[in-house]
């Protein structure tokens, strides 16, 4: 890192950024019904981990996230002019040292991501919770904090920062690496094609701000036109159900592929879609329709962990203002 102090106001907005990715994955836990998944409901289709694991989790993670905006804050280039070289603004010169600058930035985002599993794995007794969403939100949280060094403003465009280090440092690695798979990621990306988080990340999150988010606030301004369906907190949870089910409908989830194969991604794809064809979340029979799909997932043992990472960024997303015209 390049030592730089962060100014007090930079760390109030880097303080607010990380209480919302707390809030955001405390939001996505207690949302209930969740089809396959940890919820007031029921443990999905987890034997290791119930809704107390993963609030276990989440508090203990709470005053880390910070940690990965401050990275990007001590990784920012200080121009202050709103653009980034190695990241579409520049000209073509200097591109190798701007991949080594991505390189190093990503780097320190590792070390902290390292860091923040051990915390979870010792509030968990060794329970994956949140494995996911740490590599998600580190790279969220650092390329905002490097807006935020930068004095940039911090938007939903934070995601087109994200999708191109993804691609220039963690995308290639999966390509181009011939050595034998060492992950399950690993393994789908050889045998199907299946990128996993790194694929959503090079994205820059396409399927929750194009999909989720898209669902979540068409669903919300339904259900505001309408208040007798939903009030208060019940409005919010029911739009994020349907955003959740848009999502399935669209998301490669290797965490299914892993447990049932492609054909078990793909019928709940299916299962989604059908779903949303009835109006998903917006019918009034909506709770029936989920806790079905949700015996369904229990009964196949298939958990859409990456969709509810996804779902998460969703929420996350959802609090940020949009980018500029």
């Amino acid at each position: 890192m390049n030592g730089r102090v962060v100014s007090r106001s930079v760390n109030a907005d880097l303080d607010r950024l990380a209480r919302l990715v707390d809030s955001a994955l405390r939001i996505e836990a207690r949302l209930t019904p969740k089809p396959g998944l940890v919820d007031h409901r029921n443990d999905g289709a987890h034997i290791d981990m119930d809704l107390r694991t993963l609030t276990a989790s989440a508090d203990a993670l709470g005053p880390w996230w910070v940690e990965f905006a401050l990275v990007g804050a001590q990784h920012a280039n200080g121009n202050g002019t709103g653009s980034r070289p190695g990241l579409g603004h520049g000209d073509g010169h200097g591109d190798d040292d701007d991949d080594d600058d991505d390189a190093r930035f990503l780097a320190d985002l590792r070390a902290v991501g390292r860091t923040l599993e051990q915390v979870m794995f010792d509030a968990t007794d060794g329970v994956n919770t949140h494995k996911g969403a740490i590599f998600a939100f580190g790279l969220l949280l650092g390329c905002a904090g490097r807006r935020l060094g930068e004095g940039r403003r911090i938007d939903v465009g934070v995601c087109d920062d994200v999708g191109r280090l993804a691609t220039t440092v963690l995308l290639d690695d999966l390509v181009a690496s011939d050595r034998a798979p060492v992950t399950a990621g690993e393994r789908l990306y050889r045998e199907h094609g299946l990128t996993g988080a790194r694929g959503q990340a090079a994205s820059g999150y396409a399927a929750a701000r194009e999909v989720g988010l898209v669902a979540y606030r068409e669903a919300l301004e339904i259900l505001n036109a309408q208040p007798h369906l939903a009030l208060g907190p019940m409005m919010r949870d029911r739009a994020l159900l349907h955003a959740l089910l848009a999502l399935l409908s669209v998301n490669s989830d290797t965490n299914l592929a892993h447990r049932g194969g492609v054909e078990a991604m793909s019928w709940v794809a299916r299962r989604a879609e059908a779903i949303l064809a009835q109006g998903g979340a917006l019918n009034p029979d909506y709770v029936r329709l989920v806790e079905s799909f949700d015996d369904e997932l229990i009964h196949a043992h298939l958990s859409p962990g990456g969709t509810a990472d996804l779902l998460a960024v969703t929420i996350w997303l959802s609090t940020l203002p949009p980018v500029q015209d």
